[in-house]
């Protein structure tokens, strides 16, 4: 324990904190179908559903590809925890070589060493550990070497908005949906909002959204709205910005009323929300209710927020020719 805690093993506490917080340059470690079965602990199949006990939920970032993904790595390690506990006579001929640490070495046909490496460290065996079999690079070849299991590895390329640490704090704010939304309907009320303000509202939701490509209902002052627009303009997308207010508390009658009708359209209270030809495709990081869209950085990851953008482009550039002729 004292070794895994890096003391006496340099290297070792880096290396796990590694694991599990992810490394955006290494690739990917593990396949969408594998899974890790370790007692009442079931991952997967990839990254996604984990199951412990009769608890069952998604990791925040198993939408996210090209690169280790936080917890990635230490499952992988758990996997082969797993794998050699259970073939523990197979794996151990020798049970002296335990206490051992990292070290990798490389023979030839006739048993001279062409390469060694030894580590202090208990978890890590090579100078390069994101990508430990570089040293292959001049008998595998450099592609093989860096990426041996031929995962996703682009280091999530163009992939950054849309992550961080806003992700798994929006998916946190998702728990607090249900007094959110009381709160919604309520601050309007208290504001005095009437039945004129709640159909004005709406009236406007429903013209802005349909007579904009990409409409965007964001707060000045938040941090997931200011995210949102950065991805859109990262996308290269033309959008409509409606700013409902600086934040949620500091609305006044109107707005508040405006707030309570997006909430009745939506499902969701809290901003930004996001709408493409006048359908609702969630907020940030918060799908739609029915599950069909998985929220803005949801689509970006899988590619889709481009492919609505181009579609935007190529029937507005038609358009354009159609007038202009």
């Amino acid at each position: 324990m004292a070794m895994c805690a890096g003391i006496g093993a340099p290297g070792t506490l880096r290396e796990i904190i590694r694991g599990y917080l992810g490394d955006t340059s290494a690739p990917e470690r593990f396949r969408d179908g594998d899974v890790v079965e370790a007692g009442p602990v079931t991952i997967g199949p990839g990254v996604g559903p984990t199951k412990v006990g009769p608890v069952v939920y998604d990791q925040w970032f198993s939408d996210e590809r090209g690169y280790q993904r936080p917890v990635e790595l230490a499952t992988v390690r758990l996997r082969n925890m797993v794998e050699v506990l259970t073939n523990w006579e197979g794996y151990v001929s020798d049970p002296t070589a335990i206490p051992l640490r990292g070290a990798t070495y490389l023979f030839d046909g006739e048993g001279r060493e062409l390469y060694s490496y030894k580590s202090r460290g208990v978890l890590t065996y090579s100078e390069t550990m994101p990508r430990p079999l570089t040293f292959l690079s001049e008998y595998i070849g450099e592609e093989a070497a860096r990426n041996p299991l031929g995962l996703p590895d682009d280091g999530g390329g163009d992939l950054v908005r849309g992550r961080g640490v806003l992700k798994p704090a929006g998916k946190l704010m998702g728990l607090l949906s249900v007094p959110f939304r009381l709160e919604t309907r309520l601050q309007a009320a208290v504001l005095g909002a009437t039945e004129s303000d709640y159909d004005e509202a709406r009236r406007d939701i429903e013209e802005t959204t349909a007579g904009n490509g990409v409409v965007v209902y964001t707060y000045r002052l938040s941090p997931f709205s200011s995210e949102a627009l950065a991805v859109l303009d990262e996308a290269g997308a033309d959008y409509e910005n409606v700013e409902v207010g600086l934040e949620w508390f500091l609305l006044g009658r109107e707005r508040s009323a405006l707030r309570a009708q997006l909430l009745e359209v939506t499902g969701q209270s809290s901003l930004p929300q996001v709408f493409i030809d006048g359908e609702h495709v969630g907020g940030l990081f918060t799908g739609t209710p029915d599950g069909r869209y998985p929220g803005l950085a949801g689509l970006k990851e899988s590619g889709k927020l481009m492919e609505l953008v181009e579609g935007k482009r190529s029937t507005s550039s038609a358009t354009e020719s159609l007038v202009s002729n």
